[in-house]
């Protein structure tokens, strides 16, 4: 058997050695309120978003205006004047990704050149797992975002000026089974009612053990913890949205007990729930609306940060 070479340079060291990856900046998942926008902005460094559903937003850039009546993705480059105004009935969810080229010539990207595209239509899946994938990795595994990340989000840019030259194509992605699916959306429609590991077996069409021992697999996570993590990450948006106390924090997202509530958050978040709120609070999160759900393996409504923070992006709204 071939002894294992630990001097070696791994996989993702080998990577960045060959390949020029575009550096993240920062990087999210927001819902916003109804009626919110972002006031007109240049940026230093290029922004690729997609929004999910079809809804009344306007994007402006160039004296052109855009309705997002359709799921598409924009991309945003460096020194463009643009600006949002969110759909005025209801929330509108966004993923977004900031990043620079490095050494990466634009002209290997074209998408990204001058004359490119801002508005790219697309229905399918496989380029939103992809995108989210950039963010699970921001989340779980923050050291390794510029290897793993970027060369994902180099592949995104690449499949998506495909879809610009060949015109929009039907992809599969890999996806939670949809008794998993089924539960999570249970737990975030009954959120702030209880509902138990049985009830929640039982929408799903498996049996409890079957449903725990899946949870585990692909979640990392029981049904139960799943639970008091969707009540946890509600509560870490009410503390950062809205003037409401902890107590009433704590009753609002399903707590009857705020001591447990605050044992239950420290032991979640390492933070008391004030702290978090103190620590963590800025202006531009007023036009965030809170909400359960989102991605089971990282929380919406949250920047994650990459190789630099700039604050010239951040300044004056959300990145």
């Amino acid at each position: 058997m071939a002894k294992r070479d630990d001097s070696s340079p791994n996989l993702e060291s080998s990577v960045r050695s060959a390949l020029s990856l575009p550096a993240i900046h920062v990087l999210g998942d927001f819902v916003m309120k109804p009626g919110s926008g972002l006031a007109e902005r240049e940026i230093p460094d290029y922004e690729l978003l997609f929004f999910p559903e079809g809804t009344g937003t306007v994007y402006r850039i160039g004296g052109r205006e855009h309705v997002l009546r359709q799921p598409c993705f924009i991309v945003t480059r460096p020194g463009e004047t643009h600006s949002y105004r969110y759909d005025r009935q209801e929330p509108t969810r966004h993923l977004f990704v900031h990043f620079g080229l490095r050494g990466l010539p634009p002209a290997t990207l074209p998408l990204l050149l001058p004359d490119g595209p801002s508005v790219i239509p697309y229905e399918g899946e496989f380029l939103v797992t992809l995108m989210k994938r950039i963010l699970v990795t921001a989340h779980v595994s923050p050291e390794r975002l510029q290897e793993r990340g970027g060369l994902l989000l180099l592949t995104l840019l690449a499949e998506i000026h495909g879809l610009c030259e060949d015109g929009p194509k039907s992809r599969e992605a890999v996806k939670l089974p949809p008794q998993i699916e089924k539960a999570l959306s249970v737990i975030d429609q009954a959120i702030p009612a209880p509902i138990s590991v049985e009830e929640l077996a039982q929408e799903a069409g498996w049996t409890p053990e079957h449903l725990s021992r899946s949870f585990v697999r692909h979640l990392g996570v029981t049904p139960k913890e799943a639970i008091t993590r969707r009540r946890i990450e509600l509560a870490c948006q009410l503390l950062l949205h809205s003037q409401r106390s902890v107590k009433e924090i704590a009753f609002e997202v399903g707590f009857a007990d705020q001591n447990y509530f605050s044992r239950v958050f420290k032991a979640t978040k390492a933070v008391t729930a004030t702290e978090y709120r103190n620590k963590n609070y800025h202006p531009r999160y007023a036009d965030l609306a809170s909400v359960t759900g989102g991605e089971s393996l990282y929380p919406p409504n949250r920047v994650f940060f990459g190789e630099r923070f700039m604050d010239e992006i951040t300044r004056g709204g959300r990145p």
